[in-house]
């Protein structure tokens, strides 16, 4: 059961607490991690095993506290490595808990590239949906959302983070838009970096986000109905496969003559 195990806190200015939680999985999991380039968001890689372990994470979260209430002014989540100092005692009674030490987080930053838990801007995209919420309400949701990630790498059907998601729908957009215009679509081209799996299975709910965010893409990209062809159909659905099988889609796409598949 994943659980907050120690909390710390200070003041770091008029307005500002600092908090740092503590957060306990139960058991050890890899921590698969990405490496992104300064300015360049779009060329992040995910690096290959062997990938460092561990069973605790720090949610550190500054705190914007005022007269009129308080609310989340920054948050990050680290996976990191930890340890007890065992308890203070004499002749078998306890006079002192033993303290919690963080003694390195899992992450690694230069002038050009950051190394950084795979998972970790779905916390930064967190805290600015729920920007308005308050201090327990936050904690709670984030260490639902981390047993949530644990548990689904425990099981081996890990979930997809929010980089992942964006990086199949860019790609998978991309091809479509080659096949379009009648360029060969190369199998390695598709996935631009070989170490990156795909081994999660999609839901029903996936799916159909998917499909909605994608509709999404095309209009902001200022998609009509003319750059597919002059199809004269509605789009009315985007097929979804129900595993992320990469290889089978790919075969597919290069079957296919146009992209009447779009508004089937």
């Amino acid at each position: 059961m994943t659980e907050v195990i120690y909390h710390e806190y200070q003041r770091s200015g008029k307005n500002h607490i600092d908090h740092s939680y503590l957060v306990d999985v139960g058991d050890e999991i890899e921590i698969q991690q990405v490496m992104e380039y300064k300015w360049k968001v779009f060329d992040s890689v995910v690096l290959k095993p062997p990938h460092p372990k561990t069973r605790y994470f720090e949610l550190f979260i500054r705190e914007f506290r005022d007269t009129a209430g308080s609310m989340v002014d920054d948050l990050q989540v680290y996976p990191v490595q930890a340890y007890k100092s065992p308890d203070l005692t004499i002749l078998g009674l306890r006079l002192r808990r033993g303290a919690w030490h963080i003694t390195e987080r899992i992450y690694k930053k230069a002038n050009t590239t950051e190394i950084q838990w795979i998972y970790t801007d779905d916390f930064h995209l967190f805290a600015i949906t729920h920007a308005q919420d308050n201090l327990e309400s936050m904690v709670d949701q984030i260490v639902a959302r981390i047993d949530e990630i644990a548990a689904s790498i425990k099981t081996g059907y890990r979930i997809y983070s929010h980089m992942e998601n964006q990086r199949m729908r860019r790609e998978a957009f991309d091809a479509a838009m080659d096949s379009q215009s009648g360029v060969t679509i190369n199998k390695t081209a598709i996935l631009k970096h070989p170490e990156f799996q795909l081994i999660a299975e999609l839901g029903e709910g996936d799916r159909k986000r998917m499909q909605d965010e994608i509709l999404r893409d095309l209009v902001a990209l200022g998609a009509t109905l003319d750059t597919f062809g002059g199809s004269n159909k509605i789009v009315a659905k985007i097929e979804i496969p129900k595993s992320a099988d990469i290889t089978s889609q790919i075969s597919h796409i290069e079957e296919l003559e146009d992209l009447g598949w779009l508004f089937e």
